[in-house]
């Protein structure tokens, strides 16, 4: 005889439900499509969330069930991402609203113009499978994507055939054309963790929302970290660090725009900003960047001139033998550590996706002792020959290209008080040999001690359909108890007039040998 046991019946129940169960792929099929079914259960979130909106990034969500209104609010275009076989025909939007377009998700057939958006898709993992096109091989510093460069090409924009046949065009300029065309809206304006966040964005595109919160919240905890890390680091012992460039015009500029600031402060530094910072000849920039503890050079610079003596040239420090104390200590750096064979920098590529280690870049480079075994990105020191490292094919891990990347380094909580020197390099207060580091010698930071005690909406269906299924089970497991004690109870009435006659029987006989 068979018997009931309640853990197979759960377990075959639930195998039942997870089988059945609509899919994102069921959302295009006539045949399966559930208009009521969530079919985006994985939504992206924010700091402050308030239905997929935040004052701090640069777009907003609206999901519904089965498509997601998506606003970039710097270009104010909206788009409608739709899982069904053919658009909402009455999405729900503001009138006022003009959508830009409507684009069937998920993506796979995919158009960057901008490399810095490659590091992105390198983190959802889409790099391998849904990345088809891009502006120019011959930039790319991804090391899988140089070795595996057959999977992708040029694109062609004018061919118009070419574009109607792709899913989206990533881009970093608003299209006059439409189309297939989405911005994605950052600049030297936008905060290294605002950068960052748009992840999230591009991550609707591949439904995806659930890894790019994970990568971002633990880039976020990294970035945190070690910025608390550095709280306490005297002001009179901050560096003062200045960011510059060479325009095409001739003339210098010293970048001020938001990123600088944002990521010079939290490297517990001041940032050179004096009150005119563009259009300056090389006299000017001499003389405002004279005291500054370290220089960062963002120029575009042809190879041919990316040495220290055509710099020197170009800025007018080739004629004069009093040099500012940054070229004498050798404090002056430019973003092109990590180069390709054709001498296209990684930074470009990576660095916006990654504010983690611009952080800990700028760190180093005024701390050394801070993570005593960290290894320097981006910054390369140009007057040290030989600083820069060329990124081939041979670097690329092939274990987790085309997988979502989850590695991004820890973080240990500590108190670093900085060097004790001045911006002039003078020893003025004794904060002892390490600078008061305990053993944070991670080289890609990363903590938990500010991560938000987020929900993730899949932890919740999961947990209602244990919730549920637990609850039929138990429900079906009483039905059982209960029809089996009725059998019992059956039974003995069954059979107790049997054994009440039996008993009559015996006491007559029993009386009649009496009598």
């Amino acid at each position: 005889m068979l018997r009931f046991n309640v853990f197979n019946f759960l377990l075959i129940l639930s195998i039942l439900c997870y089988l059945t169960r609509p899919v994102l792929s069921d959302c295009q099929d006539v045949a399966t499509f559930d208009e009521n079914f969530d079919y985006f259960p994985d939504k992206v979130f924010f700091d402050n969330d308030n239905e997929g909106t935040s004052v701090n990034s640069g777009f907003n969500v609206t999901y519904y069930n089965n498509y997601i209104i998506l606003t970039n609010k710097k270009t104010t275009e909206t788009y409608v991402l739709y899982c069904t076989a053919t658009p909402p025909a009455q999405p729900v939007v503001d009138p006022a609203i003009s959508i830009s377009n409507y684009i069937q998700v998920p993506v796979t057939n995919v158009v960057v113009s901008d490399r810095s958006f490659i590091s992105f898709l390198e983190i959802l993992g889409e790099e391998k499978t849904s990345l088809k096109y891009v502006d120019d091989i011959n930039k790319i510093t991804s090391p899988c994507l140089q070795k595996y460069s057959y999977l992708y090409d040029n694109f062609n924009y004018a061919n118009t055939t070419l574009v109607s046949s792709v899913d989206v065009i990533f881009t970093n300029q608003p299209s006059s054309t439409g189309g297939k065309y989405v911005t994605i809206s950052y600049d030297d304006d936008t905060p290294a963790l605002q950068k960052a966040e748009w992840i999230k964005y591009i991550s609707l595109f591949f439904n995806k929302s659930a890894i790019a919160n994970d990568a971002f919240d633990k880039i976020r905890s990294n970035y945190l970290c070690h910025l608390d890390n550095l709280s306490e680091v005297p002001n009179e012992t901050k560096k003062t660090i200045a960011w510059v460039s060479l325009e095409s015009d001739g003339t210098f500029t010293i970048e001020s725009s938001f990123f600088y600031p944002n990521v010079t402060q939290d490297a517990a530094a001041f940032l050179l900003n004096p009150q005119i910072t563009t259009d300056l000849a090389a006299s000017d920039l001499q003389q405002y960047i004279a005291d500054a503890y370290i220089v960062i050079d963002m120029s575009n610079l042809i190879p041919k001139d990316s040495n220290l003596d055509a710099w020197k040239n170009y800025f007018g420090y080739n004629q004069t033998s009093n040099l500012p104390r940054f070229l004498k200590e050798k404090l002056l750096f430019r973003t092109h550590k990590l180069l390709n064979s054709y001498g296209y920098d990684d930074w470009s590529e990576t660095s916006a996706s990654r504010p983690d280690l611009i952080l800990q870049d700028l760190i180093a480079i005024q701390y050394p002792l801070y993570q005593k075994n960290y290894i320097v990105n981006w910054f390369n020191n140009f007057a040290e020959t030989g600083d820069d490292v060329v990124v081939s094919a041979d670097n690329c891990n092939d274990s987790t290209f085309g997988l979502p990347k989850t590695d991004f380094g820890t973080c240990a909580p500590t108190n670093f008080l900085g060097d004790g020197r001045d911006n002039n390099g003078t020893q003025i207060i004794n904060i002892g040999n390490d600078g008061g580091n305990g053993n944070n010698n991670n080289n890609n930071g990363g903590n938990d001690k500010d991560e938000k005690n987020k929900v993730n909406p899949g932890v919740v269906i999961a947990v209602s359909l244990i919730g549920s299924l637990t609850f039929l089970g138990l429900g079906a497991w009483l039905l059982v108890v209960t029809r089996r004690k009725y059998r019992e109870r059956f039974v003995k009435l069954r059979d107790e007039p049997v054994v009440q006659m039996d008993s009559v029987k015996e006491k007559e006989v029993k009386e009649a040998k009496e009598v």
